[in-house]
């Protein structure tokens, strides 16, 4: 009986080290191709400048890359109260710095879907809250995201979990109206 048992014993234990060594080697023996790390490298850069200048705290990232790169994401807390026209500013110079981070990058060219990356190729999205990390009020801008090029700027809707946009605008219609006010302010200077 006890030989019966020990022999069980060894045999499962056979099949679950057999296991988990196929299991090890289809998970962990992949290798992500250079232009993901590339990608990645490129996103962390951007992200700490990001924080340095603007404390604006990077909690994910991604893209669209099964086999080039056709977009790159990165997502953020933001714990400042913005009015419309710092949000514009804010996304604005996220964009910015990204693509600029991205085209300037001599090695990943190869592998973008289209050079030059533009505003239809990043993802972009900011979680505002107050400086105490404890959610705006309603009538406060709160998400703001800039996808396929389109920015859009949200306050809290009345029901929970549900959002308001209250302005959306093209990357080149916010970059405009910056541009604009702008020449305005050194106008009146």
């Amino acid at each position: 009986m006890l030989k019966k048992l020990a022999i069980s014993i060894a045999v499962l234990a056979t099949l679950v080290l057999s296991t988990l060594e196929l299991s090890s080697q289809s998970s962990f023996g992949y290798q992500s191709p250079r232009y993901v790390k590339l990608a990645h490298e490129i996103t962390d850069k951007t992200a700490k400048k990001l924080k340095d200048q603007k404390n604006l705290i990077l909690i994910g990232t991604g893209g669209k890359m099964m086999d080039d790169i056709q977009a790159m994401d990165m997502s953020f807390n933001y714990y400042q109260v913005v009015n419309l026209e710092e949000a514009r500013k804010l996304i604005g110079f996220i964009i910015s710095e990204y693509l600029s981070d991205i085209n300037n990058n001599q090695e990943i060219r190869p592998y973008l879907h289209e050079y030059p990356f533009t505003a239809k190729n990043v993802e972009i999205r900011i979680f505002i809250y107050n400086l105490d990390r404890s959610k705006v009020s309603p009538e406060k801008i709160y998400y703001v995201s800039a996808i396929d090029g389109i920015i859009d700027y949200y306050i809290r809707g009345p029901e929970k979990y549900s959002r308001k946009a209250i302005q959306e605008e093209t990357y080149e219609e916010a970059r405009a109206i910056l541009n604009k006010s702008m020449t305005n302010s050194q106008r009146k200077v």
